[in-house]
């Protein structure tokens, strides 16, 4: 039922790189023959790739502040010039250090967690760490500059993820500090060799950064935006990952391909309404649990 309030609303949409206008759902018709549309298992998988970039989000900001509310950092800032937040053995890492000459990771100051628990971060003794991260760390430097050189904002969140595989998955998204601002777009995916020192794919998953200020949009608690790809159809896992880190700035998110008839609403709850421009009618939900239903 919330979607067919959200439907009447007045929306901006931006193209990556383009101006901002005002257009209603209306005006969101098909202009080109139909693509392939984004079946239900991919839907399931961006939001289960959303719920996993949350989850180490929110463990990287458990450990920053974990880290910021130390007031005896114990170590001079050239030794803690990076920070990697990876998971192993059902806990979370939150690390501080450097790489040395080899590419080698150098942990001067950790932090730990339980997995289903990311705000519980405790001080632990780097040489009790379990393992070496230097792959972890050497993905988050290469990641961390392909997308300051490609975007030019200097402030990007990298979020790790391992896979069955033993390669290493690497998400970077926008970080920002400004009340009230969020940054879509702007972001990769990367695959990264088991040891962190090779690129095996890159993935540029928008043209451009998308600023939105929340608090100069219209439409009080129930404003939105619309977002137009360019680059894929249908939604991707950053963007919903975006949505369910800050509920509260955005009443919802409407990605949109100006060549299709489909629009997809996310919601901070991180659930994804997919809804026919043409009939203009919901005609699937993935509810925030994953189940998939019909309206």
């Amino acid at each position: 039922m919330r979607m067919l309030v959200v439907v009447s609303f007045v929306f901006f949409v931006v193209g990556c790189g383009a101006p901002a206008r005002s257009v209603s759902p209306g005006d969101v018709k098909a202009r080109s023959p139909l693509r392939a549309r984004v079946d239900d298992a991919e839907l399931v998988r961006v939001q289960a790739r959303a719920r996993a970039i949350v989850a180490a989000e929110n463990a990287a900001i458990a450990a920053t502040d974990a880290f910021l509310a130390t007031k005896d950092h114990g170590v001079e800032p050239a030794r803690r010039r990076m920070n990697v937040t990876a998971s192993h053995g059902g806990a979370w890492y939150g690390l501080f250090g450097s790489l040395d000459e080899n590419e080698d990771f150098i942990p001067s100051l950790a932090w730990k967690a339980p997995l289903e628990e990311p705000a519980r971060m405790e001080r632990v003794p780097v040489e009790s760490l379990p393992k070496d991260f230097s792959p972890q760390a050497r993905a988050v430097a290469t990641a961390q500059r392909i997308t300051v050189e490609t975007f030019g904002r200097k402030r990007v969140n990298p979020v790790v993820l391992g896979e069955e595989s033993g390669e290493l998955t690497v998400y970077t998204l926008q970080g920002t500090r400004e009340r009230g601002m969020l940054y879509f777009g702007g972001d990769f995916r990367f695959r990264f060799s088991a040891d962190g020192r090779r690129v095996v794919e890159q993935v540029k998953l928008h043209t451009s950064v998308l600023e939105v200020d929340s608090e100069q949009l219209p439409g009080g608690s129930d404003k939105g935006v619309a977002h137009d790809h360019l680059l894929f159809e249908g939604p991707l896992e950053t963007e919903l990952a975006l949505m369910m880190l800050y509920p509260g700035l955005l009443g919802v998110l409407v990605v949109v391909s100006l060549e299709s008839n489909t629009a997809y609403v996310l919601t901070g709850e991180g659930a994804i309404h997919v809804v026919s421009a043409t009939e203009e009618k919901i005609v699937r939900v993935l509810n925030p649990d994953g189940t998939l239903e019909t309206p």
